[in-house]
């Protein structure tokens, strides 16, 4: 008999697998307390199933009477060693009168039980022995806290304490006022400027950087291709007679010789239809296999000799030519055709004007430009920007087929190319910002501005476009805060109010120490704020 034991995590196709890699055919299943397999009893049932179909014997041991109870639903032998419930539940395998009856198996699960509680017992009894070692020093410790007392001291009297907190308090009060409470605000307002420019600005493909003096900027040349097939309804009325036509193959099985054909050489079907070469032909000869002639043939087109449904024929086995009647080629050249001749026709039919086809040039022009503009500028980066004028549509192929089908449309085929020069703003706000500094100084910058354009005119053979702008906007002499607040530090009123006030560019300036009886500006530059304007 072999004993199993199980964690509470495991699942039962864990257990099961425990079961079947087991040698044993007596198995006492240990199950703890709250034991996943207590949450269903067909956790059991396969246990069960799976002992069965294995020839092997199952015990449930353990202290959940969950466990115990499932156990039991499920037809398995099942017992409780702590319990009387579970005893008695086991007696009939380990009460010590019925061992006599007792098959060979029950009797080794109760050896294997005793063996079990025996250690248990002795588990058991090792714990009451620890226990009482650990109790022995609790109740000398209680003896010794209650032989143990606070020693005695005076307590001052209230004025002392009161005297001491009061020194307490001021000397916080005093490093508040000094280390906290001191702080600097400096308002400074600078001179501003108001400067515009109206005037053209180049944007080149050949110019890699910035020309302030010039007024030129790089531009990027951005090219777009399209083509696109677009169908119109053909207007026109007109009475038509078209002959039908197709594909026929024509052979020689007459000799090795090539057999020259004219246009307008006759085919005939059968029934009489006549359909004639569209243009000369030559039928290469015959090979010569073995004393037998291989015919040879060539395809080519023919077209019925009368207009009308009537020549929309299906495929035709045999044409003969009559040309060659009462002659020897007669049988041995002959055509013949795979397909169905069509396009035989009486009647009216629908045709493009001039005005149709007129008005369908220009719509596919304009439909085609607009698509490779959209196309274009979502080829072109954000960072880049394309005004009125930018841009340049070349048509390079327009043709118009007018031939129109079922439904009484003709086609035109267009192919064209959009070609776009493109800048950065960015690269004109630098170019202006350039021009300021030369004009008013290397430290003057722009605090707000107004930028607009007007409609290109483009050289796009050079990659060049110039537009003009008109801008206007308002330059103020930039300070540097951060080195501005390190010359600040420590100073004292008067040196602080000489030091700012003798700033270049200023218009107006506050400043603010605080509380009153701060006299100079603090160490700390957190404490310390500057404020431009």
């Amino acid at each position: 008999m072999k004993k199993i034991y199980t964690n509470k995590s495991d699942e039962v196709a864990l257990v099961a697998e425990k079961i079947i890699d087991s040698d044993s055919k007596e198995i006492v299943l240990n199950i703890p307390k709250f034991s996943h397999l207590a949450d269903s009893l067909s956790n059991f049932h396969l246990i069960k199933r799976e002992a069965e179909a294995l020839g092997k014997k199952i015990i449930i041991e353990s202290v959940d009477d969950r466990v115990v109870e499932l156990a039991e639903m499920s037809g398995l032998d099942a017992i409780n060693p702590f319990f009387a419930k579970s005893q008695k539940q086991f007696s009939d395998i380990a009460a010590p009168g019925t061992k006599r009856g007792m098959d060979p198996a029950r009797r080794n699960v109760t050896r294997g039980m005793e063996e079990v509680r025996g250690e248990q017992m002795k588990s058991s009894k090792k714990e009451e022995k620890i226990k009482e070692v650990v109790e022995e020093p609790e109740k000398e410790s209680q003896k010794t806290r209650k032989q143990w007392k606070m020693p005695s001291f005076k307590i001052p009297g209230r004025a002392a304490i009161f005297v001491g907190a009061s020194l307490i308090v001021a000397a916080l009060a005093v490093l508040f006022a000094v280390k906290v409470l001191p702080r600097a605000e400096i308002k400074i307002v600078t001179q501003k400027t108001n400067w515009a420019y109206k005037d053209s600005v180049a944007a080149e493909k050949s110019t890699a950087v910035i020309d302030a003096a010039a007024a030129k900027i790089p531009g990027q040349v951005f090219v777009q291709k399209k083509n696109a097939q677009i169908s119109f309804r053909a207007t026109g009325k007109k009475k038509v007679e078209k002959a039908a036509g197709g594909a026929m193959i024509v052979y020689n099985a007459y000799s090795s010789d090539p057999q020259p054909l004219v246009a307008r050489t006759r085919f005939v079907t059968p029934d009489g239809k006549v359909f004639r070469l569209t243009a000369n032909i030559t039928v290469p000869g015959a090979k010569i296999v073995e004393g037998k002639i291989v015919p040879s043939n060539i395809e080519t087109q023919v077209v019925a000799d009368k207009p009308g449904e009537d020549y929309n024929i299906g495929p035709v086995n045999y044409f003969s030519i009559p040309g060659f009647k009462d002659t020897p080629k007669y049988a041995g050249f002959y055509g013949e055709t795979k397909k169905s001749m069509s396009g035989g026709f009486i009647g009216e039919v629908a045709y493009p004007t001039e005005g149709d086809i007129k008005k369908a040039e220009t719509e596919t022009a304009k439909t085609l430009e607009d698509a490779a503009k959209i196309a274009l500028f979502a080829q072109a980066p954000k960072e880049f920007k394309a005004i009125e004028g930018a841009s340049r549509f070349d048509l390079t192929k327009q043709e118009v087929n007018s031939e129109v089908d079922e439904s009484g449309n003709f086609g035109v085929f267009v192919e064209g190319e959009m070609e776009l020069v493109a800048f950065r703003e960015e690269d004109v706000l630098s170019m202006l910002a350039g021009r300021v500094k030369k004009e008013l100084g290397e430290d003057y910058k722009f605090n707000s501005s107004e930028l607009t354009y007007g409609v290109a005119r483009g050289d796009f053979g050079a990659g060049k476009i110039t537009f003009p702008i008109d801008f206007k906007g308002v330059a103020a002499r930039q300070v540097d805060v951060e080195l501005l607040r390190e010359r600040v530090l420590g100073k004292s009123e008067i040196d602080l109010k000489s030091l700012i006030f003798a700033l270049p560019g200023l218009e107006s300036a506050q400043i603010s120490l605080w509380p009153f009886w701060v006299k100079k500006v603090p160490n700390d530059k957190n404490k310390v704020k500057i404020v431009i304007e």
